[in-house]
């Protein structure tokens, strides 16, 4: 047998106590060459509410993102740059799939540089997008504000913190899922069950933070004026104007775009076989910063946790069998928050659309993806 390879999570830009969360708080401003873009990021929620926002977005100097220095600076400006392409796309009485080159140019070359694609997404809005309200206590949900939103609401600001809440709440179960990685290769069962028995835990407090959704974000206020600015684009896609590149085709905001549960299904050897469900998986991986990306290959290249609770003493069966009926329950929570806050609203007041923010139907594809789960119970 090979020798156990430990999983580091800080090679993968991955915290013991924040998860996939930056070990850093975000930067909040920008350097004086770019002040431009903080000045314009919190006027955004007025000139949408006064359809004013195109206009004062061509007004825009082109900035040469060439002089940011550090991931960080590059990460705000990325957070600031994808909203205000999709206040330029949204922000209208109808949308407008061209977005100026002033906009554009730098906004692909942050995206290349930061290997994302360029448009809005939950490690923009979600895990890059706070700030500590008090810096010398620790990272809560008490102490912790949005740097922006679309539409200045509070119930915008907790649908990012909320999600951010859940982030925060799942870093003990990544811990201990790499601990149950190493375990499961070097045959120790004990070391392996107690990993389990945390892994468990972790995932049972990721549910509990996701339910705290309805706390402060009402379904109506989110589907109808939170939820369009985080679409993406349909066909034929959005012309970034001074790129070179032809229209492109990208998907909106959507929580499968989170590391968290797919690390999860990838540790414990859980597969998406239907086609709907494998192939919005893989393709939200793109979605994710790459090392976030690389470490849930990692995962899925080197965990024997699935095959070593089929074979190993029953207390190892035991405490996996558990750890799949909380991933089961966690989406069996998500599906019931996604159905009160668009199905419900969708069939109220527009229709039977069940879309989600993502572009998949998200109905079918939690559906499909919560009986995939279970079906990795072991008999």
């Amino acid at each position: 047998m090979s020798a156990p390879q430990t999983i580091d999570l800080a090679a993968f830009d991955v915290s013991p106590s924040r998860g996939f969360v930056p070990v850093h708080d975000p930067l909040d401003a920008l350097p004086e060459a770019y002040r431009a873009l903080d000045d314009l990021a919190p006027i955004i929620p007025a000139l949408i509410m006064n359809q004013d926002v195109r206009r004062f977005l061509a007004g825009l100097p082109e900035c040469d993102v060439r002089g940011l220095t550090g991931e960080a600076e590059a990460e705000r400006a990325l957070l600031i740059l994808s909203a205000l392409t999709m206040a330029h796309v949204w922000g209208g009485a109808e949308p407008d799939f061209t977005l100026p080159r002033n906009i554009a140019v730098p906004f692909m070359a942050l995206s290349q540089r930061l290997g994302r694609p360029p448009i809005v997404m939950h490690a923009t809005l979600v895990l890059n997008n706070w700030r500590r309200l008090d810096p010398a206590r620790p990272l809560a949900l008490d102490n912790v504000d949005t740097q922006f939103t679309f539409t200045g609401s509070f119930d915008e600001k907790w649908f990012y913190l909320a999600t951010l809440g859940v982030e925060l709440a799942g870093a003990p179960a990544i811990v201990a899922l790499t601990g149950a990685v190493t375990a499961s290769q070097r045959g120790d069962d004990g070391a392996l069950v107690q990993d389990l028995a945390a892994l468990e835990t972790g995932i049972k407090r990721m549910s509990a933070a996701l339910m705290r959704m309805t706390e402060r974000c009402d379904p109506y206020v989110f589907y109808h004026r939170i939820r369009p600015y985080l679409a993406g684009w349909p066909a034929p896609g959005l012309l970034y104007e001074g790129t070179g590149l032809p229209r492109q085709i990208w998907a909106g905001g959507s929580a499968a775009q989170s590391s968290l549960l797919q690390s999860i299904d990838a540790g414990l050897g859980v597969t998406h076989e239907h086609a709907h469900t494998r192939d919005f998986l893989q393709a939200m991986l793109q979605y994710m910063p790459p090392k976030h990306r690389a470490f849930v290959a990692a995962l899925r290249e080197r965990s024997t946790i699935r095959g070593r609770a089929e074979n190993g003493a029953p207390a190892v069966r035991d405490a996996y069998n558990a750890c799949i009926a909380a991933a089961d329950e966690f989406r069996r929570k998500h599906i019931g928050l996604t159905s009160q806050y668009i199905v419900r609203q969708a069939s109220t007041h527009v229709g039977p659309g069940t879309t989600g923010t993502g572009g998949t139907d998200f109905v079918e594809f939690l559906r499909k993806s919560r009986v995939e789960t279970a079906r990795s119970h072991l008999k």
